[in-house]
């Protein structure tokens, strides 16, 4: 018999954080060349985030398929954190990103001088404040429609942020 989670359970134990941590160093700056284990470490960090990233996307259409909306939203909003966290690590050379992710890590993270990326943040904070809701008004019910739009805008900036990480990691 198929056991049923609660999702918001679930939600408050996503904290997975698969970053190796260093005895005596939280944060540090890799070396330049693309030889040495540091960077490697850093280069695995930044990989590591985006693949779960791409993972979490995957679940949340499994979840949308089977009108679980609420876990669909949920799993968008960890496809959104897990790339913000590549990110940081990316342009901060830390391997430990902050486990909080507010406005003020977000904006400089998706804001760059040729893409503004306010509504970046804006979606990605609504994310996280939609998924966060222990419950809806049952007088308003998820809709398909909606959880697609939602699913397809996550994708979209998964999309946009991945590119930063190529065009990045190519230097």
């Amino acid at each position: 018999m198929a056991t049923n989670w609660s999702t918001t359970e679930a939600h408050c134990n996503h904290q997975v954080d698969f970053t190796p941590r260093l005895q005596d160093h939280d944060n540090f700056i890799p070396a330049k060349s693309k030889h040495t284990p540091a960077y490697h470490m850093l280069h695995t960090t930044i990989m590591d985030y985006h693949q779960h990233a791409k993972y979490h996307l995957k679940l949340a259409t499994i979840m949308r398929n089977h009108n679980q909306f609420k876990a669909s939203l949920i799993l968008c909003d960890w496809a959104l954190a897990s790339m913000i966290k590549a990110l940081y690590i990316y342009k901060y050379h830390s391997i430990h990103p902050p486990k909080e992710l507010t406005m003020n890590v977000i904006l400089p993270l998706v804001h760059t001088d040729t893409e503004p990326g306010l509504d970046i943040a804006l979606f990605i904070g609504t994310m996280q404040h939609i998924s966060s809701l222990a419950d809806y008004p049952h007088d308003q019910p998820l809709e398909l429609n909606n959880i697609e739009k939602l699913l397809q805008r996550t994708e979209e900036i998964l999309d946009e942020l991945a590119t930063r990480l190529k065009d990045d990691s190519s230097e």
